[in-house]
């Protein structure tokens, strides 16, 4: 297979497959004339109501789903303190920093999800990332010693049911990277809390249209809702495509001196597939001279970067610490062929010969 090129990322695959429908959908809602707050939005809010049994509040992205939920609670407490596991993507951090939180930055287990019994007492709000697409079971964790728990779902929303718990609300990102994306920009809070919900819709409008509020301008486009309604008619058979290549994945690579944190044995959306190892940047090197494309998420932990060095934080022998100096994240999207599984799992076992 000389020369196969496998980026980290299907959207140009996706894309083909798919594209008169995108293209008809776009063209019906640019003549509609209704570029924000149409039928597509409410279309899309009902759509993740159905799915996940709640309801379902559209805003322009995953973190200011976050942000709006973190001021909804801001209302309540006056220095709030907000615990973040150590080892995420910043804007779940920034959504509460950003909002008058101080934080409580918390270790992690091998999988990537917040230790709960690592929280120190006094948290006004616990946030659970369910990291990589890893159900975070947070009916099953022990007693989290917070008033409040917000779950980032941005990247295992997808594994959700109408039994899951949301925490008090759950939030959504359609980011173009994720399993269910849009093609810009798009986001959702998911929550049986009805004053949440309408506090939701006034802020997202800049408080309109009562103005009771304040707020700010957070929409999502028409046309972003109808290319994730037209993306949603595929997404479970894409889900079963994921989960196929990571059930192959890890009894292709069981027998490897590698971690595998990509659990199969609970429910998992896998947003990615990674894997830990001591030489990453060998094995990621091995790869790229392969022509097989490798991402790291996240190579540094909260408590490392300069923005969150002031807040309590784990040691350099924490779990979220060793592992973020160890994950690497393989291709795994519904567009890749048989025998580019294949190759990426070759290339993976060539790499320990």
């Amino acid at each position: 297979m000389s020369g196969l090129v496998i980026p980290f990322f299907g959207l140009k695959r996706q894309y083909e497959n798919i594209k008169d429908e995108l293209l008809d959908i776009t063209d019906k809602v640019l003549r509609s004339g209704q570029l924000i707050e149409g039928f597509y939005t409410l279309e899309l809010e009902k759509y993740l109501g159905q799915r996940v049994g709640s309801n379902a509040v559209i805003c322009h992205s995953g973190t200011q789903a976050l942000e709006i939920v973190a001021t909804y609670l801001r209302q309540q407490f006056n220095n709030p303190k907000a615990a973040i596991p150590n080892l995420t993507y910043p804007a779940t951090a920034n959504a509460f920093l950003t909002t008058g939180y101080e934080l409580n930055l918390v270790d992690t287990n091998n999988y990537g999800i917040i230790k709960t019994d690592d929280i120190q007492s006094l948290v006004d709000v616990t946030v659970i990332v369910g990291l990589y697409g890893r159900d975070p079971e947070i009916s099953y964790k022990a007693k989290i010693n917070s008033n409040f728990v917000v779950v980032d779902g941005a990247q295992h929303w997808l594994c959700l049911n109408k039994n899951s718990n949301l925490g008090l609300a759950t939030t959504v990102s359609f980011d173009p990277t994720k399993n269910l994306n849009s093609s810009g920009n798009g986001g959702a809070l998911l929550t049986h809390d009805i004053d949440l919900v309408k506090f939701a819709s006034f802020y997202r409008s800049n408080g309109k249209p009562t103005f009771k509020i304040p707020g700010t301008n957070s929409k999502m486009s028409e046309l972003d809702c109808a290319h994730v309604l037209v993306r949603s008619k595929y997404i479970d058979d894409w889900q079963d495509k994921r989960l196929k290549i990571a059930s192959h994945y890890n009894q292709e690579f069981s027998q490897l001196p590698i971690k595998l944190l990509c659990d199969l044995s609970v429910p998992n959306a896998v947003q990615k597939y990674v894997i830990f190892l001591n030489n990453r940047k060998e094995l990621q090197l091995h790869m790229n001279e392969n022509n097989i494309d490798t991402k790291i998420a996240y190579e540094n932990t909260l408590s490392e970067l300069p923005a969150f060095k002031g807040y309590s934080n784990p040691s350099f022998l924490s779990t979220s610490y060793m592992l973020s100096k160890g994950v690497l994240s393989l291709p795994i999207y519904p567009e890749l062929t048989d025998s580019e599984v294949e190759y990426i799992v070759l290339v993976v076992k060539s790499f320990f010969k």
